[in-house]
């Protein structure tokens, strides 16, 4: 399914970058999509001195010791309606992070809205960097996967001995495991919008309405709840560095339109709009 994740990326950048090489105005340049993306990575573990990423470890190890991975996994194993309740966001999880940025991008074009299309481009560039670092700790942690239900390769696990604190590390997994990449995506999406659109209160609260769906709809059929809340402090710090980034471009390309010179013949002079 990551695969397919990853081509569907690369479609959308090839569709965004042919349909506006076919239109008059070609501003602004798909190449925004890379805009500051290595510093945004480094931010993305250093946002909040780090602390969200030091979180998702601290607070795995806490819901494993205390047993709650361990029970709630138990109550969705052993309650199918409860279990069946989260099987939708599995999948809405694997369509939306992909559609968003098409839908974004086409409406921006249709109303001639350059940050609309802008935001479109910091959330391919989350959707990026967000399915690289979660994978990598995928791959690195190699947790065992609660084994609630049987889609996508998660196999139903009828063992009785907790087993949440299993981890194969460096097994090379990038399929389930620490943390959820459903939850990831999802809060990463909602902070990278939440911070362009700062001043739109419902429109956050939609967002993150939306990305704790989905995380919660995770513990009940794929993922240990600790990797579902790893998800979202992980996410959070990749949206809000990437949100932040394009923001701060947005507001600058904002200041140098206030200012615009003019010249004639017997005149040349400056435009301040305030």
């Amino acid at each position: 399914m990551k695969k397919i994740i990853f081509c569907c990326i690369i479609y959308l950048s090839f569709f965004i970058n042919l349909y506006a090489d076919d239109t008059e105005n070609t501003l602004p340049p798909f190449t925004l999509v890379f805009h500051d993306i290595g510093w945004n990575i480094l931010h993305s573990f250093t946002y909040n001195y780090g602390l969200n990423f030091i979180g998702a470890g601290l607070e795995t190890w806490v819901l494993i010791e205390t047993d709650v991975d361990w029970n709630w996994r138990n109550v969705s194993y052993n309650n199918t309606l409860l279990s069946n309740i989260g099987r939708p966001g599995l999948y809405i999880g694997y369509i939306v992070p992909v559609i968003t940025p098409i839908t974004t991008y086409i409406i921006g074009r249709a109303v001639k809205d350059e940050k609309l299309q802008i935001t479109s481009f910091a959330l391919i560039q989350t959707l990026m960097l967000t399915l690289a670092i979660q994978t990598s700790l995928k791959m690195i942690t190699g947790r065992t996967l609660p084994g609630i239900v049987t889609e996508f390769d998660h196999t139903r696990n009828s063992r009785s001995d907790n087993f949440s604190d299993e981890f194969n590390w460096f097994n090379k997994n990038p399929i389930g495991g620490w943390p959820s990449g459903h939850t990831a995506n999802a809060f990463a999406a909602a902070a990278t919008i939440s911070e362009i659109y700062n001043d739109k209160f419902l429109l956050k609260f939609g967002l993150y309405s939306y990305a704790f769906l989905i995380g919660f709809g995770t513990t009940l059929d794929v993922h240990w709840a600790s990797e579902a809340i790893a998800g979202a402090l992980i996410g959070y710090a990749i949206g809000k560095s990437v949100g932040k980034s394009f923001s701060k471009l947005l507001e600058n390309k904002k200041d140098s339109e206030r200012f615009s010179f003019y010249y004639s013949p017997n005149t040349i002079g400056i435009i301040i709009k305030i």
